[in-house]
């Protein structure tokens, strides 16, 4: 007979809404080998305590009613129950992938392309200069706007997408789900209780609770920072303080950070008091963790989390911190804020007329901002995407170039440390929908593998006719091996010459190759002082630059031609890139040596197959899928560039466009297709990964892993791996690539259902 679990409501100290505690029939529970019954808590939405009763006995006659428990069931419950009790139940057990773009588009849809707005995608590392371009587009000056944010290392952590040439001003932000947030924050807290194992200081924990090694979740822009020990002079400080503009209204105040301060210390203390419980209590049965091997280290410090997560402390801080952010929502009285049935933000808009644009932009700062003046104020961790409109325009264009386009801002690309070199899949996913797409990247550093990676994933997917190079920083670019611009300029694109004719020429194909660098000479451009508010000396490169992106034509078709393909040779191909998956993979879970490539950290890997099995894909460093995605697209691409012969008389040109058409609609279908693989296909499997404890979890849990991709992404012809699934991977794939063939070749005969708007291939 089935458990039956009963609800029950509380409150956080201080606080007067409630919450409701309970064990969720349908969600498996980590601690408990993956078995049913993960204890679940939520806000209810309310500071009534008869209306929290009665939501507390609707949820308790849904636990009881085993009937209504599945997904299907949804419908029923939802005529029976408040909406509240209806999304806590199921909004749990239902797929967590919300299409967050298709709401964003729903309040402020991108203008058509017939309009004359072309989508323009930029891509870089951390740092390169992509969002500091962007000001410079939309003339945004760095002082006074402020917008985008910019900083040293990682700010873009969302899409920033923003339409130029509107009459007036317009935005919609969205946010995280509450489940998201909640997830992020036990992430926060775990790596804290980690760190306070080790740590002297509380600043010490404070510092991983804050801001996560990926600073991407960054706790203090909400919470406020940790009061400041260093009482040194830094020698490099600016001597010149720049007059920012400071609203005092909204600046964090002397009294505010004191709060703030105090509420982060009773958190800290917290976190080092289950910390240090859970550690007491392992170290009784393991003995001391310091004498303790690594393995045994890495054993102890697993259950140490787990005991410290299954502790009531654990999850009552969870929840007070998670109210502490809801709560900051109160305060927004500007533009129009939708929360969802528990109270959580769901999205925020504005519109404001053309004369606005100081108070509309210190709106949407809040929702993006970094400045530490406002630290405890800001809204940033918690949004996935920001779309703003408005008449936005560069300082330095004439009122007859009045550009008109949609930037979109991604997050930087990843570093060779880590598995994240390869372009993350929600991003390839953005090359067919663009027009152009921009790489920036410095030009007083060596064109980095992350970029050549980048064009890997470009030119694998038939995105290379849409590819700009942008050089930030040439105004740094100097040495006494460098004379005049030209040799500036050389010496810059010396970097990409060398990745496309080795790196490209190789993991593609040399035509392809040739045919990039070729494009790349011509669509290069080199900016340099583009954090001042008017850049005059980049201004010829910056105009030359606009006219690129705004004389985006449509390429007519070529004359009727398509290639032939022998599909006896496309599983040597497939075979190829599944080892190209598989074989860093197996290096990564420590299971095997390779010479590239260093094992993962226990923590790493638990952390993805937590992610993964929660369903969540927040662009945590670590992506199978995006890995799986790049590798089996690189390899498919060799294959399209290899046809046995052509109908027809096609130019060298013409068979270019072509083969990338052919290779645009493969990527349109592999990225769906590997996510599927390895996201939604084996979730289960995910979850007895993560599920795993105990002695030897750690290496269990990396086994399940390999496992699983055997399962899922088998290796053809690999006489250990069971022949059913290699088939089915075979098959496959192979009906996606020969229907993206089929689809390519109709619309070539009939035409495309929209122009391919591409920049001139003269431009210059």
């Amino acid at each position: 007979m089935a458990t039956q679990y009963t609800a029950a409501i509380r409150q956080n100290p201080g606080r007067s809404a409630y919450f409701i505690d309970f064990r969720h029939p349908l969600r498996p529970d980590p601690s408990n080998q993956g078995k049913p019954g993960r204890k679940v808590r939520k806000g209810l939405g309310t500071e009534d305590l008869v209306d929290a009763e009665r939501l507390a006995s609707e949820l308790n006659r849904l636990l009881g009613d085993t009937t209504l428990h599945s997904p299907a069931a949804r419908a029923k419950a939802a005529s029976q129950f408040d909406n509240r009790i209806v999304q806590i139940f199921y909004g749990d057990i239902e797929s967590k992938k919300q299409n967050y773009r298709a709401l964003r588009d729903e309040h402020l849809p991108f203008p058509n392309r017939e309009e004359g707005y072309p989508r323009i995608l930029l891509l870089g590392v951390p740092g390169a200069g992509k969002t500091t371009l962007v000001r410079q587009l939309i003339g945004s000056h760095p002082d006074k706007d402020r917008f985008p944010s910019t900083s040293v290392n990682r700010t873009t952590t969302c899409e920033t997408e923003v339409i130029v040439g509107s009459d007036d001003f317009s935005a919609i932000v969205t946010f995280m789900s509450e489940e998201e947030a909640d997830f992020e924050i036990r992430q926060s807290v775990s790596g804290a209780l980690l760190r306070a194992m080790d740590a002297t200081t509380d600043a010490e924990i404070s510092r991983v609770f804050l801001e996560r090694s990926d600073m991407r979740f960054r706790l203090k822009y909400m919470l406020g920072d940790w009061p400041s020990e260093d009482t040194e002079v830094d020698p490099y400080e600016d001597s010149v303080v720049v007059n920012q503009p400071e609203n005092s209204t909204f600046v964090t105040t002397a009294i505010e950070a004191k709060s703030l301060a105090e509420k982060l210390s009773r958190y800290v203390e917290t976190i080092r008091d289950i910390s240090s419980r859970s550690r007491n209590e392992v170290e009784k049965l393991q003995g001391p963790i310091a004498s303790l091997s690594p393995d045994d280290r890495n054993t102890a410090s697993d259950w140490i989390q787990e005991l410290a997560e299954q502790s009531d402390e654990y999850n009552d801080l969870v929840s007070e911190i998670l109210d502490n952010l809801r709560d900051k929502f109160h305060g927004v009285h500007v533009g129009h804020l939708v929360k969802t049935t528990t109270g959580w933000p769901r999205y925020w808009s504005m519109t404001k007329q053309n004369s606005d644009r100081e108070s509309f932009l210190e709106s949407i700062r809040f929702f993006s901002g970094i400045d530490r003046r406002y630290w405890g104020k800001l809204f940033t961790p918690v949004v996935n995407g920001i779309r703003v409109a408005g008449p936005f325009a560069p300082i330095w264009a004439t009122s007859a170039e009045s550009p008109h386009f949609v930037l979109i801002d991604t997050e930087g690309l990843g570093h060779k440390a880590t598995t994240t070199a390869d372009v993350p899949d929600y991003i390839v996913s953005r090359f067919p929908e663009s027009d152009a797409i921009l790489l920036v990247h410095k030009g007083d550093v060596p064109f980095s593998f992350e970029g050549g990676k980048a064009l890997e994933a470009m030119g694998s997917a038939g995105q290379t006719a849409k590819i700009s190079m942008v050089f930030s920083r040439m105004d740094a670019v100097k040495g006494n091996n460098i004379k005049g611009w030209q040799a500036k300029r050389d010496y810059t694109f010396g970097g990409v010459r060398n990745v496309v004719e080795n790196q490209i020429a190789k993991s593609l194909t040399p035509d392809v190759a040739r045919f990039m660098l070729a494009h790349l000479e011509k669509n290069a451009f080199y900016l340099g002082s583009l954090q001042d508010a008017d850049p005059k000396a980049a201004e010829i490169e910056l105009r030359k630059l606009l006219t690129h992106l705004t004389s985006i034509v449509p390429i007519p078709l070529p004359p009727p031609a398509f290639p032939n393909y022998s599909f006896d040779l496309l599983v040597l191909s497939l075979q190829k890139g599944v080892e190209s998956f598989r074989v860093p993979w197996r290096a990564y879970l420590g299971l095997e040596r390779h010479s590239n490539v260093q094992p993962l950290p226990w923590q790493s890997i638990k952390a993805v197959s937590r992610r993964y099995a929660e369903g969540f894909d927040d662009g945590y460093d670590i992506r199978p899928a995006s890995n799986l995605l790049n590798a089996m697209a690189l390899a498919v691409a060799q294959f399209l560039e290899n046809p046995v012969d052509w109908d027809g008389q096609p130019s060298p040109e013409d068979k270019r466009f072509i083969l990338d058409r052919i290779k645009e609609t493969v990527s349109k279908k592999l990225g769906p297709f590997c996510s599927q693989r390895l996201r939604d296909n084996p979730q289960p499997q995910w979850q007895e990964a993560f599920a795993v404890r105990g002695a030897g979890s750690t290496f269990d849990r990396k086994m399940k892993i390999e496992t699983l991709f055997e399962r899922w992404v088998p290796i053809p012809a690999n006489q250990s791996d069971d022949m059913r699934h290699i088939q089915d991977f075979i098959d496959a794939m192979k009906s996606l690539i020969t229907s993206a063939i089929e689809l390519t070749k109709n619309e070539l005969q009939v035409g495309p259902a929209s122009p391919e708007m591409v920049p001139k291939r003269d431009t210059q």
